[in-house]
C-alpha cells in the first residue's frame, strides 16, 4: 500500500468511525430531546417558548461572532496548528467578549420592537454566556482537527443532557422562558472545562502579524456567510415577532425545536465529521467530491425517512402525548418536517466549499439567499400569518438548498441527475413507506385510537422503506448496512476480546 493510499484509508476509517460515534450521539440526543420537549410542554406555556424564541433572534445572531470563523480557518493549519494557537484563542475571547457587550445593548431596543420588555433580562441571561463558551474554541478545532470523534460526541451528548435538565429543573420551579436562559451559561463552563482538560489550548506565545490578516481576511468571509446565515435561521421569528402573538409564536417556536432536531443534528455530525478529511484530501479535488456525493447520498436516504415520519406522527403523536394543548403546532410541525430536510445536505457541500478555501462563493451564495428568505417569508406572513410563515419556509429548503448544491457540485463534474436522486429518490421512497403506514393508520383497526395510529405508521414504514431500498437501491442498502452493521460487529467483538 502506498503512503498516500495508506493516508486515505487512515482518513476514511476516521471519517466512518466518527459518523457512527456521532450518529449514534444524534440518536441518543434525539431521545434526549424528545423527552425534554414532552416534560417541558407540560411544564410551561405557549407564551414562555413564545418569549424565549424571540430572545434567540438576537442571541443567536450575535453568537455567530463567537468564532468569527477562526475555527474553519485554523483546521485548516493543521499541521502547524500550535503556532496559530495563541492569537486564534485571544481574538476568539476578544469578539465573544464585544459580542456580549452588543447584546446588552441591543436588549432594550429589541424588547421595545417585539413589544416584550421581558426579553431584556432573557437577552442579557443568555448573552453572558457567550465568552464562557469561546473559551472552548480553540480546544474543540484541536480534537476535530485530531478526528477524535468518539470524544467530540460524548462531550455533546453531556451537553445536550446538561442543558435538558437544567431546563427541566428550572421550568418546575416556576422560572417560566428563564428555564431556557440560565442553563446556557452554566453549561458553557462545563463544557469548556471538559474541552481543556482534553486538549488545552497554548495562550501565550509569539505571532506575526501576516497570521493576524491571514486570519482576519478569511475569518471575515466566513463571518459574513455566518451571520446571513444566522438571519436567515431567525428570519421567521422576526416577522412573526412583528405581525402574530407571543402565544402563536411558541406554538411556532415549538414546532420548529420538534421538527429541526433531526436535521440539525444529523447534518451538523455529518459535517463535522466529513470537513477534517477534505481537508485532509485538499490536493486531491476528485476525491474531496466523491467523498461528498458519498456523504449526501448517505444523508440524505437517512434524513428523509426520519423527518417525513415525524410528519406522519405528528397529529396522533403530539395529541396523545398532550391532549388538545399543543394541536395549534401541529400543521406547523407537518409543514417544516416536511420541508427541513432538505436543508441537511447543503451542509455537506458548504463543507466543501470550506475545505476548498473558497470563502468568497459561499458569502455570495448567502448574499443571494437572505433577501430571498426574508422575501418569501415577507410575503407568506402577509399572505397567510404563522401559516404562511411556515409555508415560505418549507418551500425555501425545498428550493435553494438542492440549487445551491448543485451549483457547488456541478463544477466537479457532478450530475444534475446525481444531485437530484439523493435529494428526490429517498423523499419518494419515504412518501410511499409513510402514506401506506397513514392509510393503514386510518382504517377501522386503528383509526381514533392514538397510539394504534403512531404503532401503524411506525411499524410500516420501519418495513417498507427498508424494502423499497433493498429493491430499488440495493448499493445503498448495502452501504448502510454494512457502514453500521459491520461497525457494531467489529465494536462487540473487540469488547468481548478485551474481556
Amino acid at each position: 500500500m502506498t503512503s498516500k493510499t495508506a493516508v486515505s484509508s487512515g482518513v476514511g476509517k476516521a471519517a466512518t468511525s466518527g459518523f457512527l460515534w456521532l450518529v449514534v450521539q444524534s440518536l441518543a440526543s434525539r431521545g434526549i430531546g424528545f423527552v425534554s420537549q414532552i416534560i417541558l410542554a407540560r411544564l410551561l406555556l405557549p407564551e414562555d417558548f413564545g418569549a424565549i424564541g424571540l430572545a434567540l433572534t438576537v442571541t443567536t445572531i450575535a453568537n455567530s461572532l463567537i468564532g468569527f470563523g477562526i475555527d474553519e480557518v485554523l483546521l485548516q493549519r493543521q499541521k502547524t496548528m500550535t503556532l496559530w494557537e495563541p492569537l486564534a484563542f485571544w481574538m476568539c475571547v476578544g469578539v465573544s467578549l464585544v459580542g456580549m457587550l452588543g447584546m446588552f445593548a441591543v436588549a432594550p431596543f429589541a424588547a421595545h420592537w417585539y413589544h416584550s420588555p421581558s426579553l431584556v433580562g432573557l437577552i442579557v441571561a443568555i448573552a453572558l454566556s457567550t465568552p464562557l463558551r469561546a473559551l472552548g474554541t480553540v480546544s474543540a478545532v484541536k480534537i476535530r482537527a485530531e478526528m477524535d470523534f468518539r470524544f467530540l460526541a460524548g462531550c455533546n451528548t453531556f451537553e445536550i443532557v446538561a442543558l435538558q435538565v437544567l431546563t427541566i429543573i428550572l421550568a418546575a420551579l416556576g422560572a417560566g422562558a428563564y428555564a431556557f436562559a440560565i442553563p446556557y451559561s452554566v453549561v458553557a463552563i462545563l463544557r469548556t472545562v471538559w474541552l481543556w482538560r482534553r486538549a488545552a489550548p497554548f495562550t501565550k506565545g509569539r505571532y506575526r502579524k501576516v497570521q493576524a490578516r491571514y486570519l482576519l481576511g478569511n475569518s471575515t468571509l466566513i463571518l459574513l456567510s455566518r451571520t446571513c446565515v444566522e438571519f436567515i435561521n431567525q428570519g421567521d421569528y422576526i416577522v412573526l415577532g412583528l405581525i402574530a402573538s407571543k402565544m402563536m409564536v411558541g406554538y411556532y417556536f415549538f414546532a420548529f425545536r420538534f421538527a429541526a432536531q433531526p436535521v440539525r443534528m444529523l447534518a451538523g455530525n455529518v459535517s463535522n465529521v466529513v470537513f477534517p478529511a477534505l481537508v485532509q484530501f485538499r490536493n486531491d479535488p476528485a476525491r474531496q467530491t466523491d467523498a461528498v456525493v458519498r456523504a449526501c447520498r448517505l444523508l440524505g436516504y437517512l434524513v428523509m425517512p426520519f423527518c417525513f415520519l415525524q410528519a406522519g406522527l405528528a397529529k396522533p403523536g403530539l395529541h396523545l402525548l398532550f391532549g388538545e394543548r399543543w394541536m395549534p403546532a401541529v400543521p406547523y410541525v407537518i409543514i417544516l418536517s416536511i420541508g427541513l430536510p432538505f436543508d441537511a445536505l447543503s451542509w455537506i457541500t458548504g463543507a466543501l466549499l470550506s475545505a476548498r478555501r473558497e470563502f468568497g462563493r459561499s458569502c455570495r451564495y448567502q448574499f443571494i439567499a437572505l433577501p430571498l428568505f426574508y422575501i418569501m417569508v415577507g410575503i407568506g406572513g402577509y399572505w397567510d400569518g404563522v401559516m404562511g410563515v411556515a409555508l415560505a419556509v418549507a418551500v425555501y429548503y425545498f428550493l435553494w438548498p438542492p440549487i445551491t448544491s448543485y451549483l457547488i457540485l456541478i463544477g466537479s463534474g457532478t450530475s444534475i441527475l446525481t444531485v437530484a436522486e439523493f435529494y428526490f429518490l429517498p423523499m419518494f421512497f419515504a412518501c410511499i413507506a409513510i402514506g401506506l403506514g397513514m392509510a393503514l393508520a386510518q382504517t377501522s383497526l386503528f383509526h381514533g385510537n392514538d397510539f394504534m395510529e403512531c404503532m401503524a405508521i411506525g411499524v410500516v414504514t420501519c418495513i417498507v422503506y427498508p424494502a423499497l431500498l433493498a429493491v430499488f437501491r440495493p448499493d445503498m442498502f448495502k452501504e448502510i448496512v454494512n457502514r453500521f452493521g459491520g461497525k457494531l460487529k467489529r465494536r462487540r467483538q473487540a469488547g468481548n476480546a478485551s474481556a
